[in-house]
Parts: structure tokens; C-alpha cells; sequence
């Protein structure tokens, strides 16, 4: 129990029900998580965690000698459990997607932890070339959600859902994924990233090093949306100079 303070002082400031503490701590105890640490850029009634939300808390963990991330649903939560979410990282996984998954049960889930820059810190202090390489890894992870139909659908909002680490990026958080043909995550995150206005729309524009056709670029995702090809897919990334 000792290994797990950090989640019980958490739970006993914000009065959770026993009986969902208890269900919590079986649960990790038979993900095999040794412990419940306080570490990360968030800080919560006294504990440092490496993210929070509506929905749940996400905790710096370790099973045996490895570091992971565990994310625990809030007792107040009006998702009945975590199960939809593992499913859809599982099958992020199989096209090679988001961080890695080790276990989940109803209301933990556990997966490789990721430590680096949110994407809209990382648009600010990476060179031009660093940040193409991440566009077009992105446009790539995207392309391959699309193929197997998984929409992440809430890649409008990547300055909470991508982390860079090095060259590499990770989409995160399947919390609201679904089974949903008819939602592109290649049109989501141009909307977000390179269509939208804001500063760091303006700093991707410029580092991208082109002058958008706007009108061409919403035509080239409509057909894209339409058939889901490659060779569609190959138009887009020509018209933002990433092919």
C-alpha cells in the first residue's frame, strides 16, 4: 500500500469513495505497477503529475525498474472505463501510432512514457529543418490512422494531444477516439497547425517555406477525404512542400 500513497493522498483530498480506491489499487496491483510516483509538469493538491484532466489523472508509475505512464480514470468521470480507450491505442499501435500500451484494465491503463516538448513549444524553438521532419512524421501518422479508419478527433487541439521527443512525434491521449471513416486526422491537424490563424500557424507557414494556395490545399483534402489514397495523400503533402 506504501507504494501507492501518492494516488491515496490525491484520492482522500478530493474525496473519493472508498470502494473506488480499493478497485483502483487491485487493479494496479495486478497490472503489476510498483509504484505511484509524484513526478511531472503538473501540479495537483500537492502532487506533481504528468497530466490531469476531466476524465482522468495521468501519474509517472514504475513496474519493477521501468518508468511508465498510468493513467487512472476519475472516480467522477462520466466515461464508464478506460477499456474503449485501450482498445483504440492497441490499434493505433498496429500502424505504428502513439505511445506505446503495456496493460489496462477498467479504470488503469498503462503505456510507454514520453518525455518531451508539447508541439506548440516545440514549433517555437526547433529549427525549420527539425520541424519539417516532425510535419511530415505527423502528416505520416495521420495518413495511417486514416487507413485503418481510426479517427483520433481531437487533433484540432495538438498543443495538448502531440509531444516531440527528438526527431520523433506522438500522437497521445485516444481517450475520445472512435471508429470513424468519415473523420480525416490529415485534414484535423492541417486545420489545426497550418490553416488556422494564431502565431504558431504563422511560424509553420513560414518554416514550411511556401506560398498556399489555400483554395487548392481545401480541394486536395477534399478529395482525399473522399478516397483515402496515397496518391491523394502524396498531392497534399506536394502543395505544403513536404513531399
Amino acid at each position: 500500500m506504501n507504494n501507492y500513497n501518492i494516488l491515496v493522498r490525491v484520492c482522500e483530498r478530493i474525496n473519493c469513495p472508498g470502494n473506488y480506491l480499493n478497485l483502483v489499487l487491485s487493479e494496479l496491483s495486478k497490472l503489476g505497477v510498483t509504484e505511484i510516483l509524484s513526478d511531472g509538469g503538473v501540479e495537483f493538491m500537492g502532487v506533481r503529475l504528468l497530466g490531469k484532466g476531466q476524465n482522468s489523472f495521468v501519474f509517472k508509475c514504475r513496474i519493477d525498474y521501468d518508468h511508465y505512464a498510468c493513467k487512472i480514470r476519475r472516480f467522477d468521470s462520466p466515461r464508464p472505463n478506460l477499456l474503449n480507450e485501450g482498445n483504440y491505442l492497441r490499434l493505433a499501435n498496429s500502424v505504428g501510432v502513439g505511445p506505446r500500451i503495456i496493460d489496462y484494465a477498467d479504470n488503469v491503463l498503462i503505456m510507454e512514457l514520453i518525455n518531451g516538448l508539447p508541439i506548440q513549444k516545440y514549433v517555437i524553438t526547433a529549427s525549420p529543418g527539425e520541424l519539417r521532419v516532425i510535419l511530415r512524421d505527423l502528416l505520416w501518422q495521420c495518413r495511417k490512422l486514416d487507413s485503418i479508419g481510426l479517427a483520433h478527433n481531437e487533433l484540432s487541439r495538438p498543443q495538448d494531444h502531440i509531444i516531440i521527443n527528438g526527431s520523433k512525434a506522438y500522437i497521445i491521449d485516444f481517450e475520445s477516439a472512435s471508429l470513424n471513416s468519415r473523420v480525416s486526422n490529415v485534414a484535423q491537424l492541417i486545420n489545426a497547425l497550418i490553416m488556422g490563424k494564431g502565431f504558431i500557424q504563422s511560424r509553420v507557414r513560414s518554416v514550411i517555406g511556401v506560398n498556399i494556395n489555400f483554395d487548392e490545399l481545401r480541394n486536395a483534402i477534399r478529395r482525399y477525404k473522399a478516397t483515402r489514397s496515397n496518391t491523394d495523400f502524396i498531392h497534399i503533402l506536394m502543395l505544403l512542400n513536404l513531399g
